[in-house]
């Protein structure tokens, strides 16, 4: 096995291609600042999404106290992990995991 010191990659997809022009094009006529565009983008995938659920299951899988506090009260267990606004009010934590039932 020989050892590459560069990286191969591959063309960017069609998709790829279509969203850096509609950027592009967007940025070109003043309609989208760069840096906003850049720090949405970074909140989807840093801050909002999936990853924050496995984070709260994982704490309560870790943590009986945690768990006990998540299914009395979902919704000030999970601000409490800094999870909160309209994808966090009124949240409820189910007793019986059924995915893939």
């Amino acid at each position: 096995m020989t050892e590459h010191s560069h990286e191969h990659t591959d063309p960017p997809s069609d998709l790829e291609l279509k969203v850096k022009a509609l950027e592009s094009l967007l940025v070109e006529k003043g309609l989208v600042d760069p840096a906003a565009l850049d720090a949405l983008i970074d909140t989807y995938e840093k801050k909002v999404g999936p990853q924050n659920g496995a984070r709260v299951v994982a704490r309560a899988w870790s943590e009986p106290e945690y768990r006990a506090w998540l299914l009395k009260d979902a919704t000030a267990a999970i601000a409490s992990m800094g999870f909160i606004g309209r994808q966090g009010e009124h949240m409820t934590a189910p007793r019986k995991h059924t995915a893939g039932t």
